[in-house]
Formats: structure tokens, C-alpha cells, sequence
């Protein structure tokens, strides 16, 4: 790690880095050698002193540090970071280091079918307005909304009314690329891993609504309503065959964020 990924230096003096302090992290075990419920530990902070001429430092004895003492240090560090101002979209919904959540609107769009024993089908449709999260670690989630607004923490969320996205929304990527981050810059990537891919399978037998209540949609009742949509071409998704979500929106971008 080059010293300016955490500080910043005026002029093109040569630097000298020697270590002053350093935290350490402890596991908590048992006299038996068992951990105490797996990942507890504690840290403790430790100078170093001079070892003499041409001798390396050495670490000295620590005392332990509060879990207010570990906060403040950690809040200390990022503090050092340049911070930049990002202007965020209106479809952004929510942004962290660690996630993006947005929204894409209602619209026509061809919707790709690869389904086993089946040839490959493209069918030109009305997608629904649709509520994204993206994570750091690859990970893709979608519900949908009815309503085109900007959602709040009481707006109603929906079954993506897609094959390939499990009960609590996670899409299965298979092997397609995923991108490595979730800034902004990045939502075409992620927006690309759902419309320009093709479906193979319902991971969620709730996906639609059809006729009988709570009756279980598969992957031929599925494929067999959206091919009746493409057939008849209405300029939206009939909202009526959404079937609510389990979850709201905070709980839901909370659940994807990591």
C-alpha cells in the first residue's frame, strides 16, 4: 500500500514512514483453548521505542482499548480520506460504500428466454417499475413497484415478476459477468445483467398472480403469461398479477447491502 492511499503529503520531499503505534486484535478463547461464540476479541494499543542505532523498533507492552476507544480510532482513519461530492441521480435511492439501490422506470423492452428443451425466445414486452440493489460482492436483487414515484420506507413492494430471482429477490446470475463495483458509473452494468440476459428457470414459485389465489406459478405458467402479454402488446405490465413482498423497502435494500 503506497503512503498516500491514507495520507497526503505537500511538496516532493522523500519520506521517511517509521511505525509509531500499532492496534491488536485478540481472539477470546477459554483456559481450554475453546472460543468464547466465535468471533469476539478485544484490542489492545501498543508504542514502539527505538531499538538502537541501526536496530529495528520494538513493539512495547499495550493496554486494552474500550470499544468507545476502537470507534473513535477507526472514525479517525476514514476522517483522513479525501472526501469527494457526488451529485446523485433521481433514481438513486440509497448509496453506501457498499451498495447502490435504484430505480428503473416502467418500459417496452425485449425480455430473453432460455429455457431447457426449448429454443431460445425473445419476446418484445412491458417490464414493470422495478427497485434494483447491487452490492460489492457481486450480488443483484429486484422487486417491483406499481408506481413509477420515487419510493419512501411505506411504499408496497412487489415479486419481480421475473424467473431466475429467489422469494426474498436475489437474482441468480449464473455465470454471467458481474461487475466488480456499485458506484453510479456502474449501474449500466448491473441494468445489463437483467435485460440483456436470458431467463432459465422460476426460483419463485410467487412471481405471478394468476386466477387462483396463492397458486404457484413454474417455469411454463410463466413462460406461457409473458408470451400471452407479447401477443396482445399493452403499453404497461397489468400491475394486477403483482403479488405483494414480504418485505418493505428499508428492509429490503438493508438485506441486499452486503
Amino acid at each position: 500500500m503506497k503512503p498516500n492511499d491514507f495520507f497526503r503529503f505537500v511538496g516532493n520531499a522523500e519520506l521517511a514512514i517509521m511505525p509509531n503505534s500499532a492496534v491488536l486484535f485478540h481472539e477470546t478463547r477459554g483456559l481450554n483453548g475453546d472460543s468464547y461464540g466465535g468471533k469476539d476479541f478485544v484490542a489492545s494499543l501498543h508504542d514502539f521505542f527505538s531499538g538502537g542505532q541501526g536496530a529495528n523498533p520494538v513493539i512495547g507492552a499495550g493496554r486494552l482499548l474500550s470499544e468507545a476507544d476502537i470507534e473513535a480510532l477507526l472514525k479517525s482513519l476514514l476522517q483522513r480520506r479525501q472526501s469527494t461530492i457526488q451529485l446523485l441521480p433521481s433514481n438513486v435511492v440509497s448509496l453506501s460504500d457498499n451498495h447502490i439501490a435504484w430505480t428503473i422506470p416502467a418500459g417496452v423492452r425485449p425480455m430473453l428466454f432460455n429455457i431447457a428443451g426449448m429454443p431460445m425466445k425473445k419476446l418484445s414486452v412491458p417490464w414493470p417499475n422495478l427497485l434494483m440493489v447491487a452490492n460489492r460482492n457481486g450480488k443483484l436483487a429486484v422487486a417491483a413497484l406499481k408506481s413509477n414515484h420515487r419510493p419512501t420506507a411505506k411504499t408496497i413492494l412487489y415479486n419481480a415478476p421475473l424467473m431466475n430471482v429467489s422469494l426474498n429477490g436475489a437474482v441468480c446470475t449464473g455465470s454471467a459477468s458481474v461487475p466488480g463495483e456499485c458506484g453510479i458509473e456502474d449501474l449500466p452494468q448491473w441494468e445489463s445483467l437483467m435485460f440483456d440476459t436470458a431467463f432459465s428457470h422460476v426460483n419463485n414459485l410467487r412471481t405471478l398472480g394468476l386466477g387462483k389465489k396463492n397458486k404457484d406459478i413454474d417455469t411454463k405458467a410463466h413462460l406461457k403469461f409473458w408470451q400471452a402479454v407479447a401477443k396482445y402488446q399493452p403499453n404497461a405490465f397489468p400491475n394486477q398479477h403483482l403479488v405483494p413482498l414480504s418485505r418493505g423497502v428499508t428492509q429490503f435494500i438493508q438485506e441486499h447491502s452486503s
